[in-house]
């Protein structure tokens, strides 16, 4: 693991947002002794009403780290910024404003903390990135893109976005791609691309004594999931089996970020709200089997959720709909099951894998699958990439 280095991360969520591999990164590399720069969500589309919310907390944080002259410090050296700034891809001037106020903002910050020749992460592919890449980088910086999602599907203005991502995908010193479509993607302007399985810390998600269930566990088969209660999810198939299996307990966890009155109204349903990330092995050992029920769409195509790892890493069986990504990951490793959006496939699959929950080979098979995407592992293999790179570069002149 690189250690002693300055690190900006330009990450694509806030970090107070579900824990996802930007904080699993940033906290590991902090960790290792490098200084590390959060800084949160600078976005891919224009806000809408449903932003509200997060608009006014970004208002309320930047305002006091202005007033206070002071950043977060959520971990021993990692700090968050949470920076205001015009939305992508919009006008010129909105985008002179960003750089001359905003960005400025930001670089200013970077200079008072005393950041030299930082090693710029970035997750995402905006036209905002790249000109805060080009404000903080010096010749002897390095920039990193990890490509974890296909932004431009989502983007505001989808062939900016694409331009100025093919344009980050050209000039970064590294490549990172997180599923095997999204390496061809990008190997489509440059060969050498990296793929990086979606991580998962195995020293969270220990399995118990002898990799069974919790006693207190109810009788009834408890069917979990953990993540984003968000519009990628299929409540029509969740609540078709929550009626369908009425003695059966359906527990979900996580951000609410879209209407699921509905679900939570199901008489057998149970949602834990959103949980801290080290609190969740102790939820996911009561889990018979978990969950991935995301709606097949172009926007989940390149979709590997972290939760199919953390899943894996206490041994659960998982039933997933047939997501291009995860279908890929399972022709590789054979763990997980795998049923069309329709309740009683999914059912019948949910069925199957109730029969492995006490397998004692299944469960260790299942760990030593997650094992090879254990954070600190990839991230030694990544540090590797890194300091090969590094020595490509020019020598600081500070």
């Amino acid at each position: 693991m690189i250690t002693g280095r300055d690190l900006i991360f330009i990450s694509s969520v806030e970090w107070d947002f579900l824990w996802q591999v930007h904080q699993e990164i940033a906290s590991k590399f902090a960790a290792a002794g490098n200084r590390v720069l959060y800084i949160e969500n600078t976005g891919v589309r224009s806000p809408g009403i449903a932003d509200a919310k997060r608009i006014g907390l970004r208002l309320r944080r930047w305002a006091g780290s202005l007033i206070s002259r002071r950043l977060r410090e959520v971990a021993p050296n990692l700090l968050v910024l949470s920076p205001l700034v015009m939305p992508p891809f919009g006008s010129r001037g909105g985008r002179l404003l960003n750089l001359r106020v905003f960005l400025s903002l930001i670089k200013r910050r970077g200079k008072r903390m005393g950041m030299r020749d930082p090693l710029i992460w970035t997750y995402l592919p905006t036209d905002t990135a790249l000109d805060l890449i080009r404000l903080m980088k010096s010749p002897a910086s390095m920039v990193v893109y990890y490509c974890g999602a296909d932004f431009p599907l989502l983007a505001t203005n989808r062939d900016a976005c694409k331009a100025s991502e093919d344009e980050l995908i050209r000039s970064s010193d590294l490549v990172l791609a997180t599923c095997a479509q999204l390496e061809r993607k990008c190997q489509k302007l440059r060969p050498d691309v990296y793929r990086i399985p979606s991580l998962v810390d195995l020293s969270v998600f220990p399995l118990s004594a002898n990799g069974s269930k919790a006693s207190s566990t109810p009788a009834r088969p408890v069917i979990g999931y953990v993540g984003g209660l968000h519009r990628y999810v299929d409540y029509d198939l969740l609540i078709a089996m929550a009626q369908a299996r009425p003695e059966w307990s359906w527990v979900f966890a996580g951000a609410v970020n879209t209407n699921v009155e509905r679900l939570l109204a199901q008489p057998n349903v149970t949602y834990l709200g959103q949980l801290p990330h080290a609190n969740l092995a102790e939820h996911l050992r009561k889990f018979d089997v978990c969950l991935v029920p995301y709606l097949n769409s172009e926007l989940t195509a390149t979709v590997v959720p972290m939760k199919v790892n953390e899943y894996l890493a206490m041994g659960k069986p998982i039933v997933s709909s047939p997501l291009p990504a995860v279908v890929d990951f399972n022709q590789r490793h054979n763990a997980l099951f795998i049923a069309p959006n329709e309740c009683a496939p999914f059912l019948a699959a949910i069925e199957q894998a109730l029969m492995t929950t006490t397998d004692h080979e299944a469960i260790e098979r299942r760990r030593t699958i997650a094992a090879l995407s254990d954070s600190q592992h990839q991230l030694d293999l990544i540090s590797e990439l890194i300091e090969r790179r590094s020595t490509k570069l020019p020598a600081s002149q500070n």
